[in-house]
């Protein structure tokens, strides 16, 4: 249904994953998590505004290394890398993760971000909503703890229309504040977190477990 890559520089190393190599990613990420968390609470007490900057930028290259999902496409033609600006696959063929050759997997993501505490939100989402009856499927805490990624089916009458999926949900869901919409894009990855950041898996449907 979809795609997990382990980062690496091309960022499109491809393998179709099932529930168990899915908790293996997780706990694989379980200390890259923590030590990105670490970096970024410390980065944000600092006052000097050029001493901050580099320190996020060293807890971002920690952030790079997670694992990532890429949910809402589940595969990705062969195409030839004509950026000039990548030199990792300019000029070559390979399946690269590239919207324009993007095969939708049937999922949408919201990336619910600047939240305040997600678990405490998600508690109340879980209370006022019937979360199986809306198609969500996996809900976790985001990588910075200040958001969640929330992944759901998406409606067969709007199946290319990812921005317009996310927004509806949201506005459903009572979050359509803080909705980033950079996930319209269909190649977006979603970087994976520790086990214990999983709110929410209905593992049947998503894995056809």
């Amino acid at each position: 249904m979809f795609k997990i890559t382990y980062q690496v520089r091309t960022y499109c190393e491809m393998q179709q994953m099932g529930w168990q190599e899915w908790q293996q990613a997780m706990l694989s990420a379980k200390d890259i998590v923590k030590k990105y968390r670490q970096l970024l609470a410390k980065a944000k007490l600092l006052t000097d505004e050029a001493v901050r900057k580099t320190a996020k930028q060293a807890a971002a290259a920690v952030k790079r290394t997670l694992p990532g999902a890429c949910f809402q496409a589940a595969d990705f033609a062969e195409s030839t890398g004509d950026d000039p600006k990548k030199k990792y696959n300019y000029g070559k063929k390979g399946r690269w993760r590239d919207m324009r050759y993007a095969y939708l997997s049937g999922l949408v993501v919201i990336d619910v971000d600047h939240c305040g505490n997600p678990r405490e939100l998600f508690a109340r989402l879980k209370q006022e909503h019937d979360l199986k009856a809306l198609g969500i499927l996996l809900v976790y805490v985001s990588a910075s703890e200040d958001g969640m990624k929330i992944v759901f089916k998406a409606d067969p009458d709007y199946p290319h229309n990812l921005i317009c999926q996310q927004w509806h949900m949201a506005e459903r869901l009572g979050i359509l504040q803080w909705v980033d919409d950079a996930c319209k894009d269909s190649t977006r990855l979603s970087f994976l977190t520790s086990p214990d950041d999983v709110l929410y898996c209905d593992e049947k449907e998503l894995f056809n477990h």
